[in-house]
């Protein structure tokens, strides 16, 4: 079967993680994604330590597979018009520059545009393209942060907890610029026309929240962080110790998991205390069921549950997470060429996932790029002599 995306190209101009895991994405599930790189130095993350095979890094080797590069100086006048060609034959443009760099440099939406009628053209920036902090540097933690996210992240001590993974580059980036470019496309099928797709990570962030913030627009109120009904607030749902000082996970939020839980834990005193509605009522049963959950192993309490459906189950490790036998059955990870990564996500049935070609090294495949863009080799020879291209 073909892959879905096989008769779309992608030139991606961006840099770091957002961009580069939402193209690889398109790239395993059939896209041609053209990386645009700058030469001499490429993607920041082709140096981030800790590296792999043959030196390279394992950040870039995580995100960037099933790709093509090109090195292509756009700073000149040259290079600006050799991109203007590659569009030509394009169907969406990725690129996560400030507002405004893309417009300086002759290419923004507008100019591309007349290129390119129907193309779709994807901009992935920290606060969006407008806006008082549009010019705003910023990172994944400061998107949290600005979003509302860490608020609600605290430690036992009432402070902020840096987040585990990257919220706003993954959740407020990437995904949020599949869904953008995905619509997208479904609609140039439609009628026909192209799209910008404005992007900003922090808002991304935020639209991981729609519980809390509905709460807050319409009662002017927000619950205690480690309080609600999804982070601590109630015993049928939260994180407790186990003998061996593991954890488990317990998420019996629905009455009937509860009573399963109950029962065969032996306390049915404890059924009433479902959604206590008083603290001192929720403190005595998080501390019985704390009591309850010491007298286990993690693994003793897995068995025990293992036959019965009451919504509990272990915190792993990612080693642990990597070796369970569901992951393993759903094969959710990729071996290439002597290193592992996670594949590309959903499961669409009839498509597997695989690495067509490695991650490309810088400006790989310039000289067949520009070749079939119509480049002749002695203009290629030229560009490369007065630095345009890698």
């Amino acid at each position: 079967m073909d892959l879905p995306l096989k008769a779309i190209r992608v030139l991606d101009l961006s840099r770091l993680l957002p961009g580069a895991y939402a193209s690889q994405m398109l790239a395993d599930f059939g896209a041609d994604v053209i990386r645009v790189e700058e030469p001499a130095s490429g993607d920041y993350t082709r140096t981030v330590p800790p590296y792999g095979p043959d030196n390279i890094s394992l950040y870039f080797l995580a995100i960037n597979r099933n790709k093509r590069s090109i090195a292509l100086n756009l700073k000149s006048e040259r290079g600006r018009a050799i991109f203007l060609r590659l569009v030509q034959d394009a169907d969406i443009i990725l690129e996560s520059f400030r507002p405004g760099v893309m417009e300086r440099l002759g290419l923004g939406y507008e100019r591309l545009k007349q290129e390119k009628r129907n193309l779709i053209y994807c901009a992935i920036t920290g606060y969006g393209q407008n806006g008082p902090y549009q010019q705003r540097a910023g990172h994944d933690l400061n998107y949290a942060g600005y979003a509302g996210l860490l608020h609600y992240q605290r430690d036992s001590s009432g402070k902020p907890l840096m987040p585990a993974t990257q919220f706003g580059d993954l959740a407020g980036g990437s995904y949020m610029a599949i869904m953008g470019i995905l619509t997208a496309l479904v609609g140039r099928a439609a009628n026909g026309e192209g799209r910008f797709v404005d992007v900003a990570m922090n808002e991304g962030v935020m639209s991981l929240m729609p519980l809390l913030m509905a709460a807050y627009l319409n009662t002017g109120k927000l619950p205690i962080p480690g309080h609600s009904s999804l982070d601590g607030g109630l015993p049928c749902y939260n994180i407790y110790e186990t003998k061996d000082g593991e954890h488990i996970t317990l998420a019996a939020l629905e009455p009937k998991f509860w009573h399963t839980f109950c029962t065969r834990i032996g306390h049915l005193e404890l059924l009433p205390f479902h959604s206590p509605v008083g603290r001192g009522e929720r403190e005595q049963a998080m501390e019985v069921l704390s009591s309850i959950f010491k007298t286990r192993t993690r693994d003793e309490w897995l068995s025990e549950f293992s036959d019965v459906d009451a919504c509990v189950g272990p915190v792993y490790t990612p080693e642990e997470a990597l070796r369970d036998p569901q992951i393993q059955a759903r094969k959710l990870i990729l071996d290439n060429d002597g290193y592992k990564a996670l594949t590309s996500l959903p499961h669409i049935l009839g498509i597997e996932v695989e690495q067509r070609y490695s991650p490309p090294t810088l400006g790989e495949h310039t000289n067949v790029i520009l070749r079939e863009a119509g480049y002749s080799g002695e203009e290629l020879q030229q560009l490369r002599g007065e630095g345009v291209i890698e």
